[in-house]
């Protein structure tokens, strides 16, 4: 199979990492790369249907602040208020992130609510996908974020720009994904403080097994957190999975309570004695610092709001044992 996924940006290892946690069995796996994407005796689909008249723009890399803007229709501020669990034959496993009191910072105008819909979650066979490089976000918590104005298929959050907002001492400032503060924007990019101040969302997760056990009969067994990768190569002779059995629509669409309960999308705790004597960036500096960059680089954030995952199939890019 060829590589079909977006281009990875320079702060991405080049590869997808996904853990596929088996409801079964033990370690990685292959996905099966010719599951059904089309409807029966049609040929696997590589790409989604797209609405009628519909013209993909294609994704380009993510190597420069320039190339990041360049691809930004709107920066968005809004506060994450739920979060629901989806799967189709061609979007494959979606964690779909829903904004509230959303509003845009620059670039096109986006409505109260926003949703975005980012690859991993579980699927009917039991599996649970996720991918080490897309950060998780909390639940309850304000962020800014930047969508693209490309077409895409992880992601619609150009590279990993997407930042909390905190208050220290009185004071706002931004979170990046792995936990540092905000600065401002340079020639690299986001400018980040040397030291983290909070965790990464999801470190303290509970496995979705424990807020809902599996029947004695499906597991034998705790979940692990093993991690295969999904190579931009495609290279690789991992096994197929063996089968297991298939979850109900029930299933995969966990509760409201059950999601809390997990702890996968809980909001860090801050420390603040770290952060309060740093260097750090408000919203409005922040993205003052980002038009005043865009304006010399000639670059424009807007263009079309791309919140579909139309660029290709989730599972053209087969996954591999790391």
């Amino acid at each position: 199979m060829s590589t079909l996924g977006d281009p990875m940006n320079r702060h991405q290892l080049g590869i997808l990492a996904c853990c596929i946690i088996l409801a079964t069995t033990s370690g990685c796996r292959r996905a099966p790369v010719d599951a059904d994407t089309g409807p029966p005796g049609e040929p696997q689909r590589e790409e989604p249907v797209v609405p009628a008249g519909y013209a993909k723009i294609p994704p380009a890399p993510l190597d420069s602040p320039t190339q990041m803007l360049a691809q930004t229709a709107t920066i968005f501020r809004g506060k994450l208020k739920e979060i629901h669990f989806t799967y189709d034959l061609c979007g494959g496993p979606r964690t779909q992130y829903v904004f509230g009191d959303s509003s845009s910072l620059v670039g096109v105008a986006v409505g109260p609510n926003v949703t975005l819909k980012v690859l991993g979650g579980q699927t009917p066979e039991g599996t649970w996908v996720s991918v080490s490089e897309l950060p998780q976000l909390a639940l309850d918590s304000e962020y800014v974020v930047f969508l693209r104005n490309t077409d895409w298929t992880y992601s619609p959050i150009v590279s990993n720009l997407v930042f909390r907002q905190e208050t220290v001492d009185g004071r706002q400032v931004l979170v990046d994904p792995d936990g540092h503060l905000v600065t401002g924007w340079s020639e690299d990019g986001p400018s980040l403080s040397a030291a983290r101040v909070s965790e990464p969302v999801g470190l303290q997760r509970r496995s979705m097994r424990a807020v809902r056990p599996v029947p004695p009969a499906q597991s034998t067994t705790d979940s692990p957190n093993p991690r295969a990768v999904v190579s931009a190569a495609g290279a690789g002779n991992a096994d197929q999975p063996a089968p297991s059995p298939a979850v109900t629509a029930a299933e995969l669409s966990f509760t409201s309570e059950e999601i809390r309960a997990s702890g996968m999308f809980a909001r860090p705790a801050l420390a603040e004695a770290a952060a309060v004597n740093q260097q750090s960036a408000t919203t409005q500096s922040f993205v003052s610092a980002i038009t005043a960059a865009a304006e010399r680089a000639n670059v424009r954030i807007g263009g079309r709001l791309t919140l579909e995952p139309y660029w290709k199939c989730w599972n053209s890019t087969p996954t591999v044992k790391r």
